[in-house]
């Protein structure tokens, strides 16, 4: 690569880390808001059933497994094996597709919605969580369609390196959300 390519692509990871700092500032807000909201209930939240636990764990298994698929499909096209790259690529937008599909159905059969605040900040912490999810799945999306037509290779993968780097953000974000929302 050129200096000015090599410049421009360090500008170009420079401005996602700046991107995914200011997301995980207001991330860390909606957490905080969350615990305040709970240490002040006058009453206990209801027990959440077995089935209301165990499916967003199996959704939160399912987006940790993505981060896995997305790291092998940006070693793959490093490598300049395309084949390899979309078939990883393509089981990172499959798992991300069932996370979100959890998600929604959480947003809407909230198990807190009578709770009043607490209920609402729940489904304000999915629903921005799932917004981000959706957005960043259809940049998954337009990396595995452009890749098809073989726009990436082991010289030039910006756009299969940003597409990552925002999965594993949108990653983080949630185990930080599901953490909070489930376990504590």
């Amino acid at each position: 690569m050129t200096r000015e390519e090599l410049l421009a692509l360090k500008n170009k990871r420079t401005l996602v880390t700046v991107f995914q700092i200011s997301w995980i500032m207001v991330f860390v807000c909606l957490v905080v808001v969350c615990l305040h909201i709970r240490g002040n209930l006058a009453t206990a939240l209801p027990e959440l059933t077995p089935v209301q636990f165990a499916i967003p764990l199996l959704a939160t298994l399912a987006i940790i497994a993505s981060g896995f698929t997305a790291g092998r499909a940006m070693g793959a096209i490093r490598k300049d094996d395309r084949a390899a790259f979309l078939s990883m690529w393509q089981l990172t937008i499959v798992l991300g597709g069932a996370f979100l599909a959890v998600m929604i159905a959480i947003f809407f059969y909230n198990p807190y919605l009578e709770t009043g605040l607490y209920g609402q900040i729940f489904r304000v912490m999915i629903g921005y969580h799932a917004v981000h999810a959706v957005a960043i799945g259809w940049w998954l999306i337009q990396v595995f369609m452009n890749a098809r037509h073989g726009a990436y290779s082991a010289e030039n993968y910006w756009g299969v390196e940003a597409g990552a780097r925002l999965w594993y953000f949108v990653i983080v974000a949630w185990v930080l959300f599901y953490i909070v929302l489930y376990l504590i």
